[in-house]
């Protein structure tokens, strides 16, 4: 979304990137991930989190970004699944469907489903 907001251009750093001026290849293999879903398992299994020593940490472009990503989903339910499957269909950065996931929304359903069955429990 920032590059949308800031430059006019539908894109982001894929998956896999390469930082050629540090002959670098940048992997985020969680990247299909919701962040509270890395959060609830990094807390059960008492991963150390380091806080991020950059000055701007959480006052940021970025932050605002993904505040208002929040804000809008939660207004349109699943529009996050929606952007993100909209990036994977139209294989922005080398996004591309993992699996049968279809830009997320099977683990959304999943994860509806568990959320049905656990509160009939």
């Amino acid at each position: 979304m920032l590059n949308l907001f800031f430059e006019g251009r539908i894109g982001c750093f894929s998956p896999v990137t390469y930082l050629s001026r540090m002959d670098l290849r940048l992997i985020r293999p969680l990247i299909y991930l919701p962040e509270k879903d890395v959060r609830y398992f990094a807390s059960k299994a008492q991963l150390p989190v380091v806080k991020s020593p950059c000055p701007a940490d959480g006052n940021s472009q970025r932050e605002e970004m993904k505040q208002l990503l929040a804000k809008l989903d939660r207004e349109h339910n699943g529009l996050r699944y929606r952007i993100f499957g909209a990036m994977q269909r139209g294989e922005v950065d080398g996004f591309k469907a993992v699996g049968g996931m279809q830009g997320l929304k099977a683990y959304r359903e999943d994860e509806a489903e568990e959320a049905s069955q656990t509160e009939n429990l």
